[in-house]
């Protein structure tokens, strides 16, 4: 080796070029040759260092990722100044900020309403045994159209059987006393027999006719039509039905006992309902006969249904201060049935408003408690107004005072400009 062990940070280039020199030229008289070949050696890997490094500094400049220029965001926050509200086109846009102009117009008054649907009174029929007996057989069932006189049921009664009976055996006694009388007149006018015969004969004929004619009562009584009207097997009752429609209801089989206050049939006529409204005191005396109703099933995609309210309730219900109102409906295409429920819309004509100031609905926030509306002044800004309100719809609202016709409120995104006044 060319050094003598120690090797510090300037000659351990020169180390290894001396261990790998060959064993001729480590002899003393190399010496100098071997002082220049280190030497060069040394400054060959000096330059592959340098510029290894420059290449590495290079490479790294060129792979810098640059600098993307972006302009600084733009706020969307609206900023509130007094009554004054102004807010960037971007906050417009996302919460769907939209327009209406203030407009002078008629207006009819609605007032919202819920009910039921009934039956009418006067198209409904509650068929009643009126006999005890033994249902001897049903004729019809639930959803049967049937006509007027039309037969339901027979029951075996009894009691209608004896009554029966008694007409018969009267007919009989009847018509022997009617040719007695008339007899004895005869012979009385012969003077084969005395006046009082006669008057005697006279008197029982009428007594008889008057039983009979008691007896046919009590059978159309019990049968609920007189007896010579439609012959009858003896003791077999009719159910028959009053009126031409639909059986809604049957609570009657064959071979049940039923009593003499059973309801064995409900016939309705279903062309025809009423709808019972209730609606409060405070819009009870605006509304009036004749008045028109849109009615809707709730929960139902049907069309509307118009009808007309018949009547006024004069009594209210302590418990709910309201009063019911009856709508007279045509349900010839049976879009109700009874006991459905209903939204009802009831258009008060005799409060109709004629060219007052008309605004959406939805342009209206309650602020403290006071109705308010946000009047568009210029594009981007909007001024917190309060109004008075009077007469409403169901989709518009009249100002009675704080707009002007022509005046832009907004009629889309009022809640998010209500909350920034409490932000």
């Amino acid at each position: 080796m060319g050094f003598d062990g120690k090797l510090d940070g300037t000659n351990w280039i020169c180390a290894m070029t001396d261990e790998s020199t060959p064993p001729d030229l480590a002899r003393p008289g190399s010496l100098a040759q071997s002082n220049s070949v280190s030497a060069r050696s040394r400054r060959i890997l000096v330059g592959l260092l340098l510029l290894g490094a420059i290449l590495g500094a290079v490479s790294w400049v060129v792979a810098k990722p640059k600098a993307v220029h972006r302009p600084p965001p733009v706020s969307e926050i609206p900023h509130v100044n007094g009554r004054q509200i102004e807010f960037p086109e971007q906050f417009a846009k996302r919460i769907g900020l939209r327009t209406e102009t203030v407009r002078q117009t008629d207006l009819i008054p609605t007032v919202a309403v819920v009910g039921t649907v009934e039956f009418d009174p006067q198209h409904v029929a509650r068929i009643g045994t009126r006999l005890r007996g033994l249902v001897r057989d049903v004729k019809h069932l639930e959803g049967d159209q049937v006509k007027r006189g039309e037969l339901l049921a027979e029951i075996d009664s009894p009691e209608l059987g004896e009554a029966q009976a008694s007409v018969t055996m009267l007919n009989a006694q009847a018509e022997a006393a009617r040719r007695n009388a008339d007899r004895e007149s005869d012979l009385a006018e012969q003077r084969l027999t005395t006046l009082k015969e006669s008057e005697d004969a006279n008197a029982n004929k009428d007594t008889v006719r008057a039983l009979l004619g008691a007896a046919r009562q009590k059978v159309a009584a019990l049968a609920g039509t007189p007896g010579e009207l439609r012959e009858r097997a003896i003791g077999v009752h009719e159910l028959l039905s009053p009126l031409a429609g639909t059986i809604v209801e049957r609570r009657i089989s064959k071979g049940q006992l039923v009593q003499a206050d059973h309801t064995a049939f409900v016939v309705a006529n279903l062309d025809y309902l009423w709808v019972e409204l209730a609606v409060f005191e405070k819009h009870l005396a605006q509304i009036q006969d004749g008045d028109e109703v849109e009615l809707k099933p709730m929960g139902s995609k049907v069309d509307l249904l118009r009808g007309h309210v018949a009547h006024v309730g004069s009594v209210l219900d302590e418990g709910t201060r309201s009063a019911t109102i009856r709508v007279r409906v045509d349900n010839k295409q049976r879009k109700l049935r009874p006991g459905q429920a209903v939204d009802a819309v009831i258009r008060v004509a005799a409060a109709a408003v004629r060219g007052g100031l008309v605004i959406p609905n939805s342009a209206i926030a309650y602020i403290d408690g006071k109705p308010t509306v946000f009047v568009v002044e210029q594009p981007n800004s909007v001024t917190v107004t309060e109004v008075e309100l009077g007469a409403s719809t169901e989709s518009e609202q009249q100002v009675l005072s704080g707009l002007k016709p022509g005046q832009m409120v907004v009629a889309a995104g009022t809640f998010e400009l209500k909350s920034e006044l409490f932000r």
